[in-house]
C-alpha cells in the first residue's frame, strides 16, 4: 500500500497530464489551420485590394470563434503574400499564400514541476507557436 502514492503520482505527471496537453494542443493546432484556410479563402475570393479588409475580418470572426477562446490561443502572424503567377502560365493564372502563426497555451502548464521547468518544453512548460502556410488559386483577379 505504500507504493499507492507513489504510483499515482508517476500516472499523473507522466501520463494522464501530458496526455491531455497533447489533445488540447491537437485542438489549438487544428484551430489555427482554421484561420489560416478561412483566410485564404477570403482572399481568393476577392480583389488584391480588398485582402486587408479580409483578412482582418477573418481575423475577428476567429478570435470570436469558440475554438480560439477554448484553447486561447492567439495570433501571432497573419499574412499574405502579393499576386503570385504560376510558373508557365499567364497573368490570370495567379494565387494567394497566407502565412499565419498561432500561439497556444498548454492547457495545464507543467512549468512548476521541479524537473520538468528546467528542460522548457514547448506545449508542455511553454506555449507553442504553430506555423501554417497555405496557397490557392485565385478566383478575383481584378482583370476579367
Amino acid at each position: 500500500m505504500a507504493e499507492l502514492a507513489p504510483a499515482l503520482m508517476i500516472l499523473l505527471l507522466v501520463i494522464l497530464f501530458p496526455m491531455i496537453d497533447i489533445i488540447y494542443l491537437s485542438v489549438g493546432y487544428c484551430s489555427g489551420w482554421y484561420l489560416n484556410q478561412m483566410t485564404t479563402r477570403a482572399c481568393s475570393i476577392s480583389r488584391p485590394a480588398d485582402w486587408t479588409t479580409a483578412r482582418d475580418s477573418m481575423n475577428t470572426a476567429w478570435l470570436n470563434n469558440g475554438l480560439a477562446k477554448f484553447t486561447g490561443a492567439s495570433i501571432v502572424k497573419n499574412d499574405f503574400k502579393a499576386p503570385q503567377t504560376l510558373a508557365g502560365g499567364d497573368e490570370f493564372d495567379q494565387f494567394v499564400e497566407v502565412n499565419t502563426q498561432v500561439m497556444v497555451n498548454p492547457f495545464m502548464s507543467l512549468g512548476s514541476v521541479p524537473f520538468l521547468s528546467a528542460l522548457n518544453i514547448d506545449g508542455l512548460t511553454k506555449p507553442v507557436t504553430f506555423n501554417y502556410i497555405d496557397k490557392r488559386p485565385m478566383e478575383e483577379t481584378g482583370k476579367n
